[in-house]
Order: C-alpha cells, then structure tokens, then sequence
C-alpha cells in the first residue's frame, strides 16, 4: 500500500509543523485533488487523460503543457503529439484517438505505430499567483510527470504536476532525459529490449518516491510477490527518502512561486544549480550545458551533479528551501552533503518450504548482480538458511530459492546464459530464471568469489589454509549437468575475494584478475608455456595496498580498491604491460570519503563506484570517483551520505541500466537503491563480453 502522509502544507498547519514529530502525518494543502479520472475507458477506445498543475499550493493557470512521447536513439524521434493550456484551476486534459497512427492535433493524440513510446507531460509558464493577472507568467516555472507506456493508457490515468512529482520523476529518468536535444526535454531510449524494458518500469519507481495522482511524497510502498518462483507470502518494503524529495520540491517552489521568472529566488537557484561535467555524469555526449533557465533544467542538474559544484552552492540551495515554512512538510532539517535520493528495500519474510530454506528473503546480503531484464539479484549469507533472493528493477519480489545450507561465503554471478551462479558450502549452484532449475556442482571445496567470461565458463575462488586458489568450471554456462573443477591457479592470495576477466575477443579466452588482500592482484592467463597449471599460468600485479575490490572498464583499464588503505588503483592493461592511468593511484581517499571499501564498480562513463564498509555499524556512505582520478557529482569530504537506516557498511555495488546504483549492506536486512545516480551500464558483464557490449552504455 503507497503511503501518502507527506503532503502540502498551508496557513496554520506550518505554523503546528515544529511542534509535531516527524512521523506526523498531514493532510494535503488542496483537499479536493482528484486522484484518478472517474469511469475507466477500456484499452482501445478514446480516454480522456486528465491532470492538474500546482506550484506549492497554488494552481498555475494558463500554463503550456506539452504531451510527449519518448525517443528512440537514432530512430524514432522525440516529438510532442499534443498541447493544452490549464485553466483557471490549474486543469487540463488530453483526448487519446483510439485509432494508432491518427494525426495528432491539439490536444488530441494517437498512439505511433511502430512502437509503445513512454507518454509524459511537461509544463512551462503560467500565473502562479492565484490571483487572476494574466501579465504575471513565470516563464521559469516547469513540471513534469510521466502518464505510462501509450498503448496502455486509459481515463484512469491522472497526473497531479507538482514540484515533488517533478523531483520523483526526474530522479528516476535522469540519464534518459536531454534538456537540449533537437527537441528539449526529450526522454530518448535504446531501441534493444533492454532500454524498452528501463523505460516501462520508470513509472513504477517513480510511484515509490511520490504519488503521481495525488502530488505528494510516498514515506513507504509495501511490495507484494510478483509471478515467479517465490512464496506469495513474501514482501517488500520500499523507502524512500521523502524528506529530501519534499527538501527539493520547496527549493525549486521558492522560484515557481514567484510572480516572474526574473526573481531573487529563480536567480539563485539556477546560478546555484551548476550544469554537470556531461563527460562523467550523463547518458549524453554534449560538452557543456547552459545554465538553467527554469526549474526543470535545474532540477535535473542537481540530480546529475548533485554536489552543486560546492558546499557553498548546496547551502544556497538549502536556504531558498525555507525550512518549515516551505510548501511540502516534513522535509530534510539539515543541510544534505547532496542532492542524491535512496530506496531502501527491506524484508523480514522468510521464503518457506515451497521454494526453499526458512531463511530471510534479505538477510545479510553478501552480493549483488543485475541481469539482462534490469533484475537484481541478492546472495544472502544468512548461516545455514542462505537464499538466492530476486526483485525486479522497482523491488518487486520475484524469486527465492534455497541453495545449499551455508550460506554464500562471498560472491555471485549471472553468466553469458544469463543463469544466476552462487556458492554455498562445498557446491556452486547454477539457477536457471527461465526454468527455475537449480543444478548443483560439488567442488570439494568452500567457493568465495565467483565470475563468469563471455565464452561460457565459471570461475571461482576457494582458500585451503593460508593458499587461494581458482578453479575454472569449463563451458558451464550451458552442460548439461555439472562438469569438474579445474584448479587454474594455487597462488591467488589468501584473500581471494572478488575476480573479474577481461575481454580479449568474442570467443576468445581472456585473463582473470583476483584481488589478494595483499599488495598485489593475480592475473591468471591462458599459457602453454612452462610453468603453467592446466593451461594457465599466474603473474603479480603490484598495488598501493591489500586489494580488495576489482573492476574492470571497456578497453581494459584495470580499477582496485585496497581495503586497509583506501587507495584506488587505475591500470592500463595492455599486452602484458600495466602503467598507472592520469591520476591514479588516489591515495587520498578521505578526500571523497572513501573508508575500508569492500567492492568498486564503474558505471558507463568508466566513473568508479565505491561502497564503503565501517566494520558493521554507523552511517553508510557511497563513493565516486572518476575515472581521471578526480572527485566528480559527490561532497568532497563524504561522498554520498545516508542515514543508517538507508545505507550502512557497504559490502557490494552494481550499476544497472537506469544508472540506478545498488548497495547491498553487510549483515544487514536490506538493499539500498541510489535513484539514477551513476551513469547507465550493459548488464550482466558476461553477456556484454559475449555481445561485445561490456562496460558500455547500453
């Protein structure tokens, strides 16, 4: 069930706001909002969309609003398909033909032939005041909200435009959103299945920061079990932060509210909100951004740099919020480190007998991996009852299966065919999504880290006494049934936790890089020379520290996190030879709050993603930094800082193909989501080497 006691405030009700808790709940400032359109049309029959426009707790009147529908990359543009104008209480609509392929006049659309694009709304302008003067337009006060995917809308769907659904919606489509392409404020997507099923899932995570219909912050969203292999008593809870998505609503309010566009509040906020560097941070390539111009440019480039260029800027910022006297109550009290929003997705279902062990269906979360439908997947450590557990991009709960009884000790992976790999005890299991077959491989010993290449095979890592090993599982992406181990190495550190290959060409056995938790990484290549175990042969990687996490980007750069020292290695790979990239090592990890980190990923503009692990208690914090060696998009001194019930001891990171980062926290009963704050990323790695697409945007 979505909550909604986050809402707009007006008259005495903020005068009571600092003298209630936080948890109070408050009923919205327009109590006669409509939250859906009365009679539903069926599919395939006209519909009338409808909507409303508030600017803080006045409806803006007279405002352009454009409908969309989403592009395609180098295909179908960008295009508005109709426009309206709100009326005296902030009301428009907009009829849907329902003949696909009809020509779209006025405010009556059709839905393209060809393709399902993502319908949304934008608007600009209008009076703000309330008060009737249709010379006081702000030009600078802009909305948006997305209805859904066109073939399935219908009467039922309605939009409430308000600063805090603009903040949710363009949190979640960020890295799909061009403020200054041959059409502004275009939503364009890859035309591969992948990027389709991204853009039909934004309006479901959209809906779990703020209530499209109603215009107001969601505090939680129970998510109950989807179709899939999985007990249907199991649920998820959804948190948001709805404080600090009410803290950006009031901040753009403090513009939209204003009689013109030309105001104190409009110019400092879109000086303020500084444009990102669009080489690190964006989905697109252009070299600079304009500064802002209305609260829809500046709302997206506080998300896409979301330390604002400086501390001095987010207290800018902060200050136009207006604390407890803004619109959209309760909102963030003290200053953020930055603009950045979290899910937090957590469980207390156990799984049961029917799909598995009675264990939790989060339970310390020791990995996490994104599949080819933007899936994650969570290996949970739990002592004898570990699951393999499964939520859909928007944290629905999909799958938990019972693998072995100890628990994983370390690591998972989604291989070149897509089956989902975990170790438990003595065996790695092979899960197949599709099938839901698990199929135990016994290996003698206790996998820790696990990966898989391009060409089919598996690899893991075990330690028998002081020694780490690698083992190869040969083509076991697609046997039949279990093959033998082949121990590949017996020199890989006695730490072996995390393992990645490299690309070396479509079907071509690459080189496995394994941290040590020494100051080397092993790199384990194919060799017939002497000296070789079973056809490969181990060489060192000297590091600044006992390596821990491991990345590896498109063209062979080689990223690794020490963990005692914090210091950040970067290493061009090429025939042998290893020379430090500009920048690195970064060996001043305090300086972006990089402490004990425990995995490092990239995203698709090759920035690093760092989880930072505080020995099991206190706030969690994330780390970004990019891939020249230079702090980009966080707080210089933090990182991006959560509350503990938020994030707490990063234990592993994956960016998926949203750009959305996920965290999995050590010991803990949850998974945190950073809402399109890292930069789109091929999932899973294995199938991007099979296809030639690993590391990129998708």
């Amino acid at each position: 069930m979505i909550g909604n006691s986050f809402a707009r405030l007006t008259g005495s009700k903020r005068n009571l706001l600092a003298l209630m808790a936080s948890s109070a709940v408050f009923t919205a400032g327009c109590a006669n909002m409509a939250t859906t359109a009365s009679n539903p049309t069926p599919l395939g029959q006209a519909a009338t969309l409808s909507g409303k426009i508030h600017g803080g707790n006045q409806p803006v009147v007279g405002a352009t609003v454009n409908l969309y529908f989403s592009g395609l990359k180098g295909g179908t543009p960008a295009a508005i398909a109709a426009t309206t104008t709100t009326d005296t209480a902030g009301s428009f609509a907009f009829s849907k033909d329902p003949v696909n392929g009809n020509t779209d006049t006025g405010n009556t659309f059709s839905c393209p032939t060809g393709y399902n694009p993502l319908v949304y709304v934008i608007s600009k302008g209008g009076n703000t005041q309330n008060n009737g003067d249709p010379t006081q337009t702000n030009a600078a006060a802009a909305f948006i909200s997305v209805y859904g995917n066109c073939q399935g809308l219908s009467a039922a769907n309605h939009v409430d435009m308000t600063e805090v659904t603009t903040v949710a919606t363009m949190a979640a489509v960020q890295q799909f959103f061009n403020p200054f392409g041959t059409i502004n404020d275009a939503i364009v997507f890859d035309g591969t299945g992948q990027q389709s099923n991204i853009v039909t899932q934004f309006p479901a995570t959209i809906a779990l920061l703020a209530d499209p219909s109603a215009g107001t912050a969601v505090t939680s969203t129970t998510l109950t079990a989807g179709t899939g292999n999985i007990n249907p008593a199991v649920t998820v809870t959804a948190t948001p932060e709805p404080g600090k998505v009410n803290l950006l609503a009031n901040i753009l309010s403090a513009c939209i509210n204003q009689a013109t566009g030309a105001a104190a509040n409009c110019s400092s906020l879109f000086t303020a909100a500084v444009p990102p560097n669009t080489g690190f941070t964006t989905n697109f390539g252009n070299s600079s951004f304009a500064p802002a111009i209305d609260t829809l440019q500046a709302i997206y480039y506080m998300l896409t740099n979301p330390s604002s260029g400086g501390t001095s800027n987010v207290a800018t910022l902060f200050g136009l919020a207006g604390g407890v006297s803004g619109p959209y109550q309760p909102a963030l009290a003290t200053q953020p480190t930055d603009w950045t929003i979290a899910l937090n997705y957590t469980s207390t279902s156990t799984c049961g007998t029917t799909t598995g062990g009675s264990g939790g269906f989060i339970s310390g979360p020791i990995d996490i991996n994104i599949d080819a439908a933007d899936n994650v997947w969570i290996a949970n450590s739990q002592a004898g009852t570990g699951n393999l557990s499964e939520i859909s991009g928007a944290g629905v709960p999909t799958t938990c299966v019972f693998l072995g009884s100890g628990g994983s000790q370390g690591g998972a992976t989604i291989d070149s065919a897509n089956n989902v790999w975990i170790g438990s005890g003595a065996n790695l299991y092979r899960y197949n999504p599709t099938t839901t077959v698990a199929t135990t491989f016994p290996v003698t010993v206790s996998p820790i880290g696990v990966t898989a290449d391009g060409v089919g095979n598996v690899y893991f890592t075990a330690v028998n006494g002081a020694v780490g090993s690698l083992y190869q599982l040969p083509g076991a992406a697609g046997s039949g049934g279990a093959v033998t181990a082949l121990q590949i190495s017996g020199n890989v550190g006695a730490h072996p936790v995390r393992l990645m290959p490299d690309f070396q060409g479509n079907a071509v056995q690459g080189n496995i890089f394994v941290t040590s938790g020494t100051t080397s990484v092993a790199e384990v290549s194919p060799s017939t020379g002497s000296g070789n175990l079973n056809g490969f042969l181990t060489s060192s990687i000297p590091t600044s520290g006992n390596s821990y996490g491991i990345s590896i980007s498109h063209d062979n750069r080689l990223f690794i996190s020490s963990i005692d020292s914090g210091a950040i290695d970067g290493l061009v790979l090429s025939a042998g030879t290893y020379t430090n990239i500009s920048g690195f090592p970064f060996t001043t990890p305090g300086t972006i709050g990089i402490a004990t980190p425990t995995s490092i990923s990239v995203d698709g503009r090759l920035n690093v993603w760092i989880p930072n692990n505080t020995n099991g208690t206190g706030t969690g914090s994330v780390s970004e930094l990019a891939s020249q060696g230079t702090a980009t998009g966080l707080s210089p001194s933090t990182g991006f800082q959560k509350d503990a019930s938020y994030l707490t001891s990063g234990r592993a990171l994956a960016v998926d193909q949203a750009g959305n980062v996920w965290v999995a926290g050590d010991g803990t009963n949850f998974i945190t989501e950073i809402v399109g704050a890292g930069v789109p990323l091929f999932q899973p790695y294995a199938i991007g080497l099979k296809n030639g697409r690993f590391q990129t945007i998708p």
